[in-house]
């Protein structure tokens, strides 16, 4: 009987190993926890990053598929290793030289790129480390290929798609546009604002923060199998709160420089024109001619504010278009949209990532809201 008793013990202790284990640090193999309990208790902001990692390359047992498929993945560890530096890091230096050889070698895209370069790496390092940027105290100046595979899934147009697994709906918070996205675009280019014009942190600040970490944990959670029953968010809660950085600033306290903003509307002018020529829709000119109206408003100014920005780059028609709105982010989808689809800038082609058939570019095919648009 204590034999049977014994090998019930040993057969529990091997099941909670399974169900609790995470990633490794560099994102490709789980490491044994100490239960979903120490999962919770011991999870740092780097252990939950890789956990997210995983879960991007890998899906997860509830049958959410990964983000990049395996011949997205292989070409990714392709393009990273061929750009990094002697350390195996990615820098500035890095992102430049792979991208330089995907834009268009006529007209400006040359000049532009290396002219936007500085918000183009502001993009990614803030990416790499969401929604813990707010607890990084320095200047990333490379990046870990895990890190890197963080960034493109956001850049590439893909935000919705990394949280289809987080089953919760918040009316007041809403993942199916590319809103929250805006918010963190501008978040990754500003810079704090003179004291005198800085307010007192607010709650809901705290709150944003949570949720984002919420949401993380809610995709990045051990699961064993399609039967392991997921953490709730009340579950997680406490661990969010704990991982949660210190408040972030308010969006009125924060401005981004001109000099970071127009480079990239510039380039991001230029890539929807390029991509005009494969997309036979109005949309690429549209939003052409928005972010050149934008451009034109801020153009002259040392500072653009949150409300400018919003009102410029954001959209009411969320809702009433079922969320077929165009903003800068597709536009920005265009470039990163290279890194898992090399050469589609200049080829015109793109590999549908919902069909994983090859068609005609278009912005529709780069974001995961694609498919829900008429």
């Amino acid at each position: 009987m204590s034999s049977l008793k014994e090998a019930l013990h040993n057969y529990k202790q091997r099941i909670t190993s399974a169900i609790s284990s995470s990633p490794a640090s560099d994102g490709s193999a789980p490491a044994p926890r100490t239960g979903r309990t120490g999962w919770l208790e011991t999870s740092t902001h780097d252990s939950v990053l890789s956990d997210f990692t995983h879960f991007l390359e890998k899906g997860n047992p509830k049958g959410d598929s990964p983000i990049f498929d395996k011949k997205e993945q292989k070409t990714l560890k392709k393009i990273f290793a061929s750009h990094a530096d002697s350390n195996n890091s990615w820098t500035q230096k890095s992102l430049e030289s792979y991208l330089i050889t995907q834009v268009p070698q006529d007209g400006d895209f040359k000049t532009l790129l290396t002219v936007a370069l500085p918000s183009l790496w502001a993009l990614v390092t803030y990416f790499s480390h969401w929604p813990f940027n707010a607890a990084v105290s320095i200047p990333i100046t490379s990046l870990t290929f895990p890190a890197f595979t963080r960034a493109i899934a956001f850049l590439s147009g893909r935000h919705y798609l990394m949280f289809t697994a987080w089953g919760h709906r918040d009316s007041a918070f809403n993942r199916n546009t590319d809103q929250p996205v805006l918010e963190y675009i501008f978040r990754a280019l500003a810079t704090p604002r003179q004291e005198e014009h800085k307010s007192s942190p607010r709650e809901d600040t705290r709150a944003s923060l949570q949720r984002d970490v919420l949401d993380i944990l809610s995709v990045a959670q051990p699961l064993r199998d399609r039967n392991t029953k997921a953490l709730t968010r009340t579950e997680l809660a406490p661990a969010a709160d704990r991982l949660s950085p210190q408040a972030q600033p308010e969006l009125s306290d924060l401005s981004i420089p001109t000099s970071l903003l127009v480079p990239l509307l510039d380039l991001s002018i230029s890539l929807l024109q390029k991509t005009s020529e494969f997309d036979a829709t109005p949309f690429p000119k549209i939003l052409k001619t928005k972010l050149e109206n934008a451009r034109t408003e801020v153009q002259g100014q040392d500072e653009v504010l949150f409300d400018t920005y919003t009102k410029l780059l954001d959209s009411d028609e969320w809702a009433e278009n079922r969320n077929s709105v165009y903003t800068i982010y597709d536009a920005i989808a265009v470039l990163f949209n290279t890194f898992p689809n090399p050469e589609s800038l200049k080829t015109g082609k793109t590999v549908n990532w919902i069909s994983g058939e090859e068609e005609p570019l278009y912005l529709g095919s780069l974001r995961s809201l694609g498919s829900t648009w008429s």
